[in-house]
């Protein structure tokens, strides 16, 4: 969900006078959020009478907390759906209180920033990357790289660029409870076999496919009404790999300083590939006006040729809704091209708060929990055994869902196939998962974070629109590239200097 920007920015001033506000006096029931939760006897007792952990030796380790507060969107499992067992199932196991705040999927983040505004803060949430950095570097989470850099959670880790992809300035607010993933192209297999066509390599090999399932009838069906590609869009560039290349219509890093993609010399290539595609009648119609939705639609009606969109479950998902249209259907994911990547996206972080009274206890007892590649990780992962799951034979097997019996359960907050860890999963996912992240990942690059700047923020809406606006017209023939590319530098130049020029400072 997208927030308004100039409400951003106003929530943003409020969170700034709140932290300093907390800091300066610590009145009001909020401790100060420089206090460390042992500095004094008060500070220990507002810890609600948590206990230690000690070792054999006397010495005491992290504090428990007595309960923690956790705020989440629909990623975790809701409340219908037997969120109450794993919340008892964690109390048992850690002998803390969880605390679950989950509004609805489609309010959750306008709930965080009141929350943040309000000052009602849970000890705990999950944030989308854009907010990250806004409230890292605003100060409203709390620096964790300590904690991290000398915890047990960083051997358990099986590929560090994840984590390090959220470090701001070499510093962690957050941790990813599992992997980014990303886009990858799909296929139509039982096409590619019916015209005896080798899954393309590179870019001339790609076009040559698009225009034979444009022409060549690959359904069958003695109709000129294939869709050789689709998207939702075209600003999306992870949608449009093949095209984009590897020009990118936001801003990036190259060569050590951030630069606007649209002004780069590779977007003139990308976009007389997609002008020159579209004319020609290879990318859909209506992909100016699709949403993701739309498209998956098209590709389960059976006419579409290539879709990109998710790797792994989606796999499973798309082969299964066309299958049930066109029972020979087969959906094929084909490595990046050799002229450009797949993307990884930077995942979204579970952070602690800066208000948190315990934020030692909280990294150990609840973000290390969830990834020790154990029984916490199976909990967060699988859910409560005769539950969520029982074992036969050593083996997982997925019960039906409370919810929805015709179901099974699927993930409880954490995704297996898209685990960080060195953790065993005892389920067996099928192959057609596993081989989709497999090839994703061997393709894929680490994404980035953009900086935080209040003048991003504030024009990058109006950019986006003259971005899409530019892509459109030169896609659709209305202007040619050099006509589209010199409209843009003349709408978008005085935003572009300003924005980089406060990111490059």
């Amino acid at each position: 969900m997208k927030i308004n920007f100039k409400s951003r920015l106003a929530i943003f001033l409020i969170i700034t006078a709140l932290v300093f506000s907390l800091v300066a006096c610590g009145q009001g029931g909020q401790e100060s959020q420089d206090a460390s939760p042992d500095t004094t006897s008060d500070t220990a007792d507002n810890t609600n009478d948590s206990s230690s952990e000690t070792t054999e030796e006397g010495d005491t380790e992290v504090e428990k907390p007595k309960e923690i507060k956790f705020m989440v969107d629909g990623t975790f499992i809701v409340k219908e759906n037997g969120q109450d067992e794993i919340i008892k199932a964690y109390e048992e196991m850690t002998g803390i209180k969880l605390s679950v705040n989950q509004p609805a999927h489609n309010e959750y983040y306008e709930k965080v920033d009141l929350a943040f505004a309000t000052g009602e803060i849970p000890d705990v949430l999950i944030l989308s990357t854009d907010m990250y950095v806004t409230y890292a570097v605003n100060g409203a989470l709390y620096d964790i790289t300590e904690l991290y850099d000398n915890s047990e959670v960083k051997n358990n880790i099986t590929d560090q660029a994840v984590v390090d992809a959220l470090r701001l300035d070499g510093k962690l607010y957050g941790l990813p409870v599992e992997r980014g993933n990303g886009p990858i192209t799909y296929v139509r297999g039982d096409w590619l076999e019916k015209l005896n066509i080798d899954i393309p390599t590179n870019y001339d090999e790609f076009i040559d496919m698009l225009r034979r399932f444009a022409t060549e009838d690959p359904d069958g069906n003695g109709q000129d009404d294939t869709i050789p590609f689709t998207a939702p869009g075209l600003l999306g560039y992870n949608y449009v790999r093949e095209f984009y290349q590897d020009a990118r219509p936001t801003f990036y890093q190259k060569d050590g300083k951030w630069v606007d993609g649209m002004m780069e010399p590779e977007m003139k290539e990308a976009l007389q590939r997609m002008q020159d595609a579209y004319k020609e009648g290879l990318i859909d119609k209506e992909v100016i006006t699709n949403k993701t939705s739309t498209c998956r639609d098209k590709f389960y009606s059976g006419n579409v040729g290539v879709f990109t969109y998710w790797a792994g479950l989606w796999n499973q998902t798309l082969q299964d809704n066309l299958a049930a249209n066109v029972p020979e259907g087969k959906v094929t994911p084909i490595p990046a091209i050799e002229e450009t990547n797949y993307v990884e996206r930077v995942a979204p972080p579970i952070c602690i708060t800066a208000k948190a009274e315990n934020p030692e206890g909280i990294f150990k007892y609840f973000l290390e929990f969830m990834l020790d590649a154990g029984e916490g990780q199976t909990l967060f992962t699988h859910g409560v055994e005769d539950v969520m799951y029982k074992m036969e034979d050593g083996k997982m097997v997925k019960l039906p869902s409370i919810q929805d019996p015709d179901t099974l359960f699927d993930k409880i907050f954490m995704s297996g196939s898209l685990s960080i860890t060195n953790y065993d999963d005892p389920y067996e996912y099928p192959e057609i998962i596993t081989s989709s992240l497999e090839l994703f990942r061997s393709n894929a690059i680490q994404d980035t974070l953009l900086p935080d700047s209040e003048v991003l923020a504030r024009y990058l809406p109006e950019l986006d629109a003259i971005r899409s606006e530019t892509i459109s017209a030169i896609v659709m023939g209305e202007l040619s590239v050099d006509e589209g590319l010199d409209q843009y530098v003349e709408k978008a130049k005085a935003y572009v200097d300003e924005i980089l020029a406060d990111i490059n400072k």
